[in-house]
C-alpha cells in the first residue's frame, strides 16, 4: 500500500510569489488540488424533509470540482433501537422517506458504504431542543444582491426574525428554508410525446408541455447558509435578523418555510467554516480545508482523513406568504412558453395533461399556511 500524505500535504494552500522584488503587486496563490478525497455532509431534523446526505468525491481530471458519488449505501442509524433508516438517492442527494424525522432526544449515527467497498461511519449526535421564532417579516428590494450567474443585481425578499434567546445558555442557530409555489406545467418534452408517464422520441417537434392534472406545489431550497451565536446576546430578544434571500425567481404568490435548528457548538464551527469557504472562496467547488475534517471516520483506516460531517438537531418552523403577482420587475428565471399538443377533435384528451410527481421538489400535498 502505497504511503499516504500527511493532512497538510493533502489540503493546505500553497502561496508561491512570482517574484520576491515587485512585492507592491497583488499575488496570485497556487493552489494543490487533491484528486480522490471524499466529502460527507448528512443531517438528522425534526421537520419532514430537512434531513439529507451529500457525498462528493474531488476530481482534477480538467479542472477542480467535486462529483457527486452515486450507487452508494447511506442509513441513519439510531444508536439506542439500532433500527436503520435507508436512504435513497435524489437530485444528487441522499434522502430518507418524505416522512422520516427525528425526535427528540434520539441518538443518531451515519452509515455510508460505497461502491468501491470503503465504508464511513459518524459520531453518535443527540437530537436537543431548539428555540421558537417569534416572528417573521419580509422585505422587498429590488436590488437584493449581486448574483454572479447574471452578473448583476437581481430582486428579492429579505426574511428577518425575531426570537428570544435563553438565559444561562450558550445557544448556536442554523437555519435553512423552502419555498412552495403553484406549477401550472408538470412535464416538458423536448423533442417527444407524453404517453404513459414519459416522454417518447418525437425529432420533428422542438417540445411539447403539459398541464398539471392536479393542484401541484413546486418546492425551492436556499443554497446559502445562515448561522448565528448567542456570544452578545445571550438571554435577550433578537430582533429582524435577517436569515434568508428569497430572490424574484417567478411572479406568483409563493410560500417560504423557515426552519430554525439548534446546533451543538462543533456543529457550529464546522457550519461557520463553510460559511466563509463558500463566501470568500469561490463557492462549494474552492479547496477544502482542514477545519472540514468533522466526526466522520473510516473504522478500518484510522489514518484517513475524511471530510465532513454529521448532525442532528431539533428544528422549529415558521411560515409566510408573499404576494409577488403585483411585483413589476422582471423574475431572473426565464419562463417557458407553454406549448401544448394541438387539441384533436372531440373530448380533450389525457395526453395535455401530466401528474404532479411526489418529490422533493414537487407535492400534490397542500403545505401548510397556504393562502388562496
Amino acid at each position: 500500500m502505497p504511503t499516504k500524505p500527511n493532512l497538510f500535504q493533502k489540503i493546505a494552500l500553497f502561496f508561491i510569489p512570482f517574484t520576491l522584488i515587485t512585492c507592491t503587486n497583488p499575488v496570485s496563490p497556487d493552489y494543490q488540488f487533491i484528486e480522490g478525497l471524499i466529502y460527507i455532509e448528512g443531517f438528522v431534523g425534526t421537520t419532514e424533509g430537512s434531513s439529507f446526505v451529500t457525498i462528493t468525491e474531488s476530481d482534477v481530471a480538467q479542472y477542480y470540482r467535486n462529483i457527486f458519488v452515486s450507487g452508494a449505501n447511506v442509513y441513519f442509524v439510531n444508536a439506542n433501537t439500532e433500527e436503520k433508516i435507508p436512504l435513497f438517492e435524489d437530485n444528487a442527494q441522499y434522502i430518507p422517506s418524505p416522512n422520516f424525522k427525528g425526535e427528540l432526544g434520539d441518538n443518531w449515527f451515519l452509515e455510508v458504504n460505497l461502491p468501491n467497498g470503503s465504508q464511513y461511519l459518524s459520531e453518535i449526535e443527540t437530537i436537543n431542543p431548539s428555540v421558537p421564532i417569534k416572528e417573521i417579516n419580509v422585505k422587498y428590494d429590488k436590488r437584493l444582491e449581486f448574483n454572479e450567474d447574471y452578473k448583476k443585481y437581481v430582486p428579492g425578499h429579505e426574511v428577518s426574525i425575531t426570537f428570544d434567546d435563553p438565559a444561562n445558555q450558550t445557544n448556536y442557530y442554523y437555519w435553512r428554508f423552502k419555498t412552495y409555489d403553484k406549477a401550472e406545467i408538470c412535464k416538458i418534452c423536448y423533442e417527444g410525446n407524453f404517453r404513459n408517464n414519459s416522454c417518447i422520441p418525437n425529432p420533428s417537434i422542438d417540445y411539447y408541455t403539459y398541464w398539471c392534472d392536479s393542484d401541484c406545489w413546486q418546492i425551492d431550497y436556499g443554497n446559502k447558509i445562515y448561522i448565528f451565536s448567542d456570544k452578545f446576546s445571550n438571554g435577550t430578544t433578537t430582533s429582524s435578523l435577517p436569515i434568508a434571500r428569497v430572490l424574484l425567481t417567478r411572479t406568483t404568490k409563493i410560500l417560504v418555510e423557515i426552519q430554525q435548528f439548534s446546533l451543538t457548538p462543533k456543529a457550529y464551527e464546522y457550519y461557520r467554516t463553510i460559511k466563509d469557504l463558500i463566501d470568500n472562496n469561490g463557492g462549494l467547488n474552492a479547496p477544502l480545508p482542514a477545519a472540514l475534517i468533522g466526526n466522520m471516520y473510516n473504522p478500518q483506516d484510522s489514518n484517513e482523513y475524511v471530510l465532513g460531517r454529521f448532525s442532528a438537531s431539533s428544528a422549529t418552523t415558521k411560515s409566510i406568504m408573499i404576494d409577488r403577482t403585483m411585483i413589476e420587475d422582471s423574475p431572473i428565471d426565464k419562463k417557458i412558453t407553454p406549448h401544448p399538443e394541438p387539441l384533436p377533435s372531440g373530448p380533450t384528451p389525457h395526453y395535455l395533461y401530466a401528474p404532479c410527481e411526489e418529490s422533493r421538489y414537487r407535492t400534490s400535498t397542500e403545505p401548510e399556511g397556504w393562502i388562496e
